[in-house]
């Protein structure tokens, strides 16, 4: 279960990079905290030589199947 983002942690945080906010502006930071928590999840995963086809050339059919 990924950890909620919890009024006081809000504010050591913004306390801590010397960050001074709206109350709307802390509800938006913590609006997208889940979505932010869940692509981070989706990102750190193993990836085979084909996600980075910038990078690749000469395909076979196996490669694309």
């Amino acid at each position: 279960m990924t950890p909620k983002l919890t009024d006081p942690a809000l504010e050591y945080l913004l306390q801590s990079a010397g960050l001074t906010l709206t109350e709307a502006e802390k509800a938006d930071l913590k609006s997208v905290h889940d979505g932010l928590a869940a692509m981070k999840a989706r990102v750190r995963q193993k990836r085979g030589h084909m996600a980075e086809l910038a990078h690749s050339y000469g395909f076979t059919p196996e490669d694309l199947a």
